[in-house]
């Protein structure tokens, strides 16, 4: 595993007690995340019980638990921590799923075949990216062709924003690398081979992107700059 501050930072805090409490911790429940899972079986639509959908990032499994509820029956998760992934996988037991959830290290390799999964979605985990070039390509390479990326994330405005990112350069906080702005995301995306469909702010420190690859070799998607 390439392993940044970043990234340690991220495995420190939820292979610890971070992850247990995740769900019920104050920021989570003053910042209502559901938000976010809201756009996502939007953006699927109908034909979320026909697809097979992967979580990356997947957390404690709350998304995908959405998801199930919603109609999807192929479900897969990956986190870069072992709890997280027990976590969730002890919340989904109970549904009648096909679940498919490993530990990885999205920048570094997903273990999944290329054009495995007609959706694959993200929800808080662009801002953990320190090579997000890397991470976008590898969430490319497992999209079947035609398939959507659907991205949901934490901007905040500015000066706030600023202020939390300068605060991230001295010293990670459980994984935080860098938060953008819609602007920002839309161009990362299409900077790293993505055609951005729909890019929108969701309230006042959220917003949410669709995208497919364009057709250009997928070799482009993890060349450039980090689009800030």
């Amino acid at each position: 595993m390439r392993m940044d501050r970043y990234k340690a930072s991220s495995i420190e805090a939820f292979e610890g007690s971070l992850a247990d409490r995740y769900d019920i911790s104050l920021l989570v429940r003053l910042l209502d995340l559901t938000v976010m899972d809201d756009f996502v079986v939007d953006a699927l639509g109908e034909k979320v019980a026909d697809l097979a959908i992967l979580d990356v990032g997947c957390g404690t499994g709350r998304l995908l638990e959405r998801l199930a509820g919603a109609g999807a029956k192929r479900l897969a998760g990956s986190d870069l921590t072992y709890r997280m992934i027990e976590l969730t996988r002890k919340r989904l037991a109970p549904l009648d799923i096909d679940l498919d959830l490993h530990r990885a290290d999205t920048e570094n390799g997903l273990p999944w075949p290329s054009e495995s999964f007609g959706a694959v979605i993200g929800t808080g985990v662009l801002h953990h990216f320190y090579h997000p070039g890397s991470a976008l390509g590898e969430m490319g390479r497992v999209l079947e062709k035609g398939g959507q990326l659907i991205l949901a994330d934490p901007c905040f405005f500015t000066p706030l924003r600023e202020i939390f990112n300068a605060a991230l350069r001295i010293r990670p906080r459980a994984g935080d690398y860098y938060f953008y702005s819609v602007r920002q995301a839309a161009r990362l995306l299409s900077t790293h081979g993505w055609m951005v469909e729909r890019c929108e702010r969701l309230n006042w420190w959220a917003y949410g992107v669709v995208a497919r690859p364009r057709t250009w070799p997928r070799d482009l998607q993890t060349q450039g700059s980090q689009g800030r």
